[in-house]
């Protein structure tokens, strides 16, 4: 659900300018923690989803499927049921989903660049938010 945004008159709001930006669209959209490693996995063949489990022991079964099912909302993923004999589904990319190889190829090769920087052993300088009492 959408909720009135109230800013002054002449002021642009911030959610307004970001809900209208490509770029923080496509980063809404690939952004989570297990996305990329699903893209990959799903380029290379269709996936059941105790195999893409396994396949990434470090997810919680909630969150795979939590993150499958937002992809799957944004039309990247299909998610297909397995005849009666062979229980199951299977997760594939999308042809719409395949359109974002060469934005995971182009974020991978500049990921490389980042990471060869002198001061880049930790990948990034963004510390994450401490807890505060």
């Amino acid at each position: 659900m959408k909720y009135p945004i109230k800013h002054d008159a002449g002021q642009t709001d911030s959610r307004t300018e970001r809900a209208a930006c490509p770029l923080y669209t496509a980063i809404a959209v690939v952004e989570g923690r297990w996305k990329p490693m699903l893209f990959q996995r799903l380029a290379q063949r269709p996936h059941g989803f105790n195999e893409l489990r396994r396949a990434m022991p470090g997810v919680a079964g909630k969150v795979l499927r939590e993150q499958l099912r937002q992809m799957q909302n944004d039309g990247l993923v299909a998610r297909r049921p397995l005849s009666p004999i062979h229980r199951g589904v299977r997760y594939q990319l999308t042809p719409y989903g395949r359109t974002l190889g060469p934005v995971f190829d182009a974020l991978w090769k500049w990921g490389t660049i980042h990471l060869r920087r002198p001061d880049a052993a930790m990948g990034t300088r963004v510390q994450p938010p401490r807890n505060l009492p």
